[in-house]
């Protein structure tokens, strides 16, 4: 009895295949609403910087005393990267970039001891080193920034608002870290007037003086003359101008006093910003929101937007809330614009085929491509390949050579039924006849794109590294579903080959692939008349293409 290859086998169980298809392409239509998508693929930022403050001192001496032994202590690390990590000596601080080796991956962890171990080392310093802070967060991205703006409300209110928005949106559960920024807080503003000080003999530092000795602990304002610009620290118990007014800093034996409000003017002011945000003129607050790892984008958009939609209305009028940049509709455009271009290659598909083949032949052809694509999406899905930018660039690059499997063999049974033979037979040995054709072809434009994966480090490697396994994936699936769903659409929708005098009228049209086959027949002759020229020509263009990859700039992400 002979054995049914799997191409037979399909073609008799063709429900249970044309079933199991279906199924596929339907997870894959689901897997499109809620697999991950975010605009680019996580990658690990190994770089951070510690700062140390040593006020007073001069560089040689900060070099000296804590620069070298700060170096010394990170490099006891082997996680740091030697070559990489620079130190920069200035007037009263120090600062070190640290890169991290390209095989480390959980950042967080080494960061935790890194820390934790800096702030044991500080003790080995100068007593006079204020601070050593360790910053690593610079791979913190914003998803959504949204913007509170008024008018009239002051920034005590704005915050107010603020927080109840913050304390609404903490219930997503996609949302990973918050930050607000552009807050100016208010303070009590101390203007000494210099004519009083002269009249009541009172100099001021004396003032200073008194206002620490009463223990005012935090920093309200600055005290300025023509020559100082001293800082005034006031109670937080002390919240009234009028308690600041009543303070007294002078008295004698006598009984005389002088209170704060007799030589100054006290009033509550916001200070003078160094900076401050603005949209479109009016002051706002900014709130930067961050998504959790390996958590779906567009789906968090849409939770927010939930949550404005609920919030806005119970703001007051003049309160606005826009939103800047919003990395959930930039994906969700991209995803838009995918589909698009699977229209447009399909319907590319359809138009180019029906050039040399009859409609049918089109059809079935191009069908293959919305199918391997939602079966791809679907084991997207399954294995955890989110949707982003590198995984999006590897299924459009795919689009044209998802149809090319099944090309060559609808086109090996069209020739075959042409010659007399049975459309059944026809469909399996097509199938059969190319499969270690089609397979060697697409196995070998899989591996064109894992030396990715080999020759790039760090975050290079981190941010292509999902691009050859999507690429194969697509790849293998158009190759299974020419090789078993293919044979059963070509025997059931193409049941007659072309006409051979519609194939003879048209050879006698002008045909613009009949010259440029032409053409190409003879420049095929002519490198096989001459093959040392035309390996010399190849070797030639691989050494100008490897000067060009030289020469050309390179970057990872375009400007945007």
């Amino acid at each position: 009895m002979k054995r049914r290859n799997i191409v037979e086998w399909a073609m008799h169980y063709r429900q249970i295949v044309i079933f199991i298809t279906c199924c596929l392409i339907a997870f894959g239509i689901f897997a499109l609403r809620h697999i991950n998508k975010n605009e680019f693929p996580d990658f690990t930022v190994r770089q951070g910087i510690v700062v140390a403050v040593y006020p007073g001192v001069s560089a040689e001496e900060i070099e000296e005393q804590v620069t070298r032994p700060l170096e010394d202590y990170i490099f006891t690390y082997k996680e740091v990267k030697k070559s990489d990590t620079k130190s920069y000596s200035r007037d009263g601080m120090v600062i070190v970039q640290v890169e991290l080796n390209d095989e480390v991956t959980d950042k967080e962890a080494f960061w935790n001891k890194f820390k934790h171990g800096v702030a044991v080392f500080k003790s080995q310093l100068p007593s006079g080193v204020l601070a050593v802070r360790v910053m690593d967060d610079f791979g913190d991205t914003s998803s959504l920034l949204i913007t509170m703006s008024s008018k009239d409300k002051t920034y005590r209110e704005l915050n107010d608002y603020m927080q109840a928005l913050q304390d609404s949106l903490r219930t997503i559960e996609s949302i990973g870290r918050m930050s607000v920024t552009g807050m100016l807080k208010e303070q009590i503003s101390v203007y000494l007037d210099n004519e009083k000080l002269a009249h009541y003999g009172i100099g001021d530092r004396l003032i200073a003086l008194r206002l620490m000795q009463k223990g005012f602990v935090t920093m309200a304002g600055t005290q300025k003359t023509d020559r100082t610009n001293t800082p005034i620290y006031v109670n937080r118990s002390l919240n009234a101008v009028q308690d600041v007014e009543n303070m007294i800093v002078y008295s004698d034996p006598t009984g005389n006093t002088v209170r704060l409000g007799d030589i100054a003017r006290v009033v509550r002011e916001y200070p003078e910003p160094s900076s401050y945000i603005t949209n479109n003129g009016v002051k706002c607050l900014v709130l930067s929101v961050e998504i959790k790892k390996g958590r779906n984008i567009t789906q968090m958009g849409e939770d927010i937007n939930d949550k404005l939609e609920k919030i806005e209305p119970t703001l007051p009028k003049d309160v606005q809330l826009f939103k800047i940049t919003d990395q959930a509709k930039v994906v969700d455009d991209s995803i838009v614009n995918f589909i698009k271009e699977l229209l447009i290659a399909v319907i590319a598909v359809v138009v180019v085929v029906i050039l040399l083949l009859p409609l049918r032949v089109a059809l079935v052809a191009a069908s293959t491509i919305p199918i391997s694509i939602f079966i791809s999406l679907g084991l997207f899905y399954a294995f955890g390949i989110e949707l982003n930018t590198v995984t999006l660039a590897a299924l459009i690059v795919t689009l044209g050579m998802i149809v090319d499997n099944s090309i060559v063999i609808i086109d090996s049974y069209l020739e075959k039924i042409s010659e007399g033979q049975s459309r059944w037979h026809a469909s399996i040995e097509s199938a059969t006849h190319f499969f270690k054709s089609i397979f060697s072809a697409t196995l070998a434009i899989s591996i064109t794109f894992f030396p990715f994966l080999i020759f790039m480090t760090g975050m290079f490697r981190d941010f292509l590294a999902s691009f050859p396994w999507a690429i194969t994936l697509v790849l293998m699936v158009s190759l299974l579903v020419a090789e078993l769903i293919v044979p059963f659409l070509q025997f059931f929708f193409i049941r007659r080959p072309m006409p051979k005098e519609e194939m003879e009228s048209k050879k006698k049209k002008f045909s613009f692939l009949d010259t440029l086959q032409k053409w190409y027949n003879r420049l095929l002759e002519k490198c096989f008349a001459h093959p040392y020229f035309t390996l010399s020509a190849g070797l030639l263009s691989i050494i100008l293409g490897g000067i060009g990859y030289v020469l050309l700039p390179k970057r990872l992400l375009p400007t945007a």
